[in-house]
């Protein structure tokens, strides 16, 4: 029997991965001693093996490795996850985020937008999503060689749904190689054991995901399955298909903007009904990013199912420090903020405008105790009578400690509706989490290091470990703890409705169809709707951005509307403070070194 180990001991053998797993299973990473499973146990207990076995498939989803051991090994368990690996290279280099720490050079580079085809930060992201999609494979060669002893109907059904799952994992996986690396190696279950998988050009490697997933999507017509929490269905599915139809024309040269819209309505019209205007939206958007945010997952608490594909995340038994632990803990210095202000004396100012800003400062605090008596979102606003001061309190995880290690370009920060010229005050609810000028923390990136940590960047929080009730308000006080609570959301039900629309504008469909998907949204956020004339696609991929940052859409969005290398520029953009064009050969990431010098691929243009 072979093992696990054998296929990922190290990144340089990353490349022959995708030839296949083992051909008796994932055995070393079940829950029990895997070292003790052999094919022959599965007889004894075919659906508890099974189910055994996919947890395993899930769990490198959730987590860095089984028992505390990261799978891509050579490279920091925490950044290895899932999302977080796929976090460093969609936002990290983009106007969304940064990578503050300056005594890792490769972070430093790969927020710049280059990178060199031995960073540490690539080789771990392109091994964890060839481990995931192997993986995926392996459990379904596992069925399909007999090695789980179907014995009955009622366990080849089951198989065949978790077969299916595994399929629209690795359609997710694949939808994100497509993205980052373009000509990647093509595996599935049909691939020979001990063989290297061929590399193939980006459009025949989409064809066949898009291929294979339109096929499952068509096989719930007649195998329908209830999708319980944390695990995938028939939505993701569709979902992960619409990302990949809105991004035909940059994976394959052609564009599919008619199949695009079909898959985000097949979501939006099973999901719609409940929520914001019956969209199926949530009311509260903060409620999507709660410690509780798996009520609003499909197979969740709540009527609304606006979470389609989540990632779960739990400080007793899912601990990671990806999700929505690196978008807390990421972003805070400690626990919280805590000021208590005091209304200025004239006489203590020099300049009569520091003194007004000073004075506008507490009467903002002052005048919100007097309409909010309760913590919102993660803030606290007290009036404290023995001061006569403002007490200000932001807690956003009631952390053990934050790492200070992100913020926000100034240019991000500038796409977003603002009151004040200091860009402290919003009528947008999606920004009510965010560290801004109020707080004294500076929008200006002047320079991208911890040292200036509170002068170089907001901090754009969106998740909390607050639970919030179905208005939206605090039910609790979390305790102190490392990780937070709050599943990390991959796919939400706004994302289609937004990704809808630009294949609308694209010509697929009615725009007074997409000035009311977008509309719930920015409702949804507080703002006012659009007009018709509001709505172009420059205004769409704003909207974007101000919706869904964080989300691991960003880098690919600019490159679709070709900002990425040029035509938009933001801060510290190629490695100069006030921003660079980027070469062409930024489009597409380098497949790592070893990968390629290993199994003989043909490396990106311009590596």
């Amino acid at each position: 029997m072979k093992r696990f180990n054998k296929y990922f001991i190290s990144m340089g053998i990353a490349a022959s991965a995708l030839a296949m797993g083992s051909c008796v299973g994932d055995l070393d990473l079940l829950p029990s001693d895997p070292r003790e499973i052999t094919a022959a146990d599965f007889a004894k207990d075919p659906e508890g093996y099974m189910n055994s076995v996919l947890a395993d498939v899930y769990m490198q989803f959730a987590t860095y490795g089984a028992n505390g051991t990261a799978s891509v090994h050579n490279f920091d368990g925490g950044m290895s996850t899932f999302q977080r690996a796929i976090f460093n290279l969609e936002e990290i280099p983009t106007d969304e985020a940064n990578w503050l720490p300056q005594d890792d050079v490769d972070f430093a580079t790969l927020q710049y937008g280059t990178v060199a085809p031995n960073n540490k930060v690539l080789v771990g992201t392109y091994g964890r999503l060839v481990i995931n999609i192997s993986l995926c494979n392996d459990f379904i060669q596992t069925v399909n060689n007999g090695y789980f002893k179907l014995n009955t109907p009622e366990l080849q059904a089951m198989a065949d749904d978790y077969m299916r799952q595994c399929r629209i994992l690795r359609g997710g996986c694949y939808y994100y190689m497509l993205s980052l690396f373009g000509n990647v190696p093509y595996a599935d279950e049909n691939s020979t054991i001990g063989a290297v998988a061929p590399q193939l050009p980006r459009a025949e490697v989409f064809e066949r995901v898009v291929a294979d997933l339109e096929k499952v999507s068509e096989s719930y017509a007649s195998k329908p399955a209830t999708t319980h929490w944390g695990f995938v269905g028939q939505d993701v599915c569709d979902a992960i298909l619409a990302k990949l139809y809105l991004n035909a024309e940059l994976f394959t040269g052609t564009p599919q903007w008619n199949k695009c819209l079909e898959k985000a309505n097949a979501v939006i019209n099973r999901l719609k009904g409940p929520g914001f205007h019956g969209s199926g939206l949530a009311e509260h958007y903060h409620n999507l990013f709660a410690a509780n945010n798996r009520d609003y997952a499909i197979g969740g608490a709540n009527a609304v199912n606006e979470n389609i594909w989540v990632i779960p995340s739990s400080e007793s038994n899912l601990k990671n420090f990806a999700g929505s632990t690196l978008l807390i803990e990421g972003f805070i210095a400690s626990q919280g903020v805590q000021e208590t202000l005091f209304e200025p004396n004239r006489d203590d100012f020099e300049k009569e405008a520091d003194y007004k800003k000073a004075l506008e400062k507490f009467n903002k605090a002052k005048d919100w105790e007097k309409t909010v008596s309760y913590t919102f979102n993660g803030i606290d606003y007290s009036f404290n009578p023995e001061s006569e001061g403002c007490c200000i309190n932001t807690w956003y995880n009631v952390a053990q400690s934050g790492w200070k290690c992100m913020t926000a370009r100034e240019e991000f920060v500038d796409k977003f509706e603002w009151l004040d010229p200091e860009c402290s005050q919003s009528e947008d609810i999606r920004v009510k989490n965010w560290m801004t000028s109020f707080f004294g923390f500076s929008k200006a990136n002047e320079a991208l290091d911890q040292t200036h940590y509170g002068s170089n960047g907001y901090l754009p929080l969106k998740y909390t470990n607050y639970r919030l009730d179905a208005n939206g308000e605090v039910m609790d006080t979390p305790k102190g703890q490392d990780c937070a609570d709050a599943d990390y959301v991959v796919i939400r039900l706004a994302e289609m409705y937004l990704t809808a629309a630009e294949a609308i504008l694209h010509g697929a469909g009615e725009k007074n169809t997409a000035l009311v998907y977008v509309n719930y949204v920015r409702q949804r956020a507080g703002l006012a709707p659009w007009v018709s004339a509001d709505l172009t696609l420059d205004t769409l991929l704003d909207e974007r951005a101000r919706e869904l940052y964080t989300e691991n859409c960003r880098r690919t969005d600019l490159l679709r509307y070709g900002k990425y290398l040029s035509g938009y520029t933001w801060s510290w953009k190629g490695g100069v403070r006030e921003g660079a064009d980027l070469p062409a050969s930024a489009a597409l990431y380098p497949l790592p070194s070893t990968v390629v010098n290993l199994a003989g691929y043909e490396q990106n243009p311009g590596y």
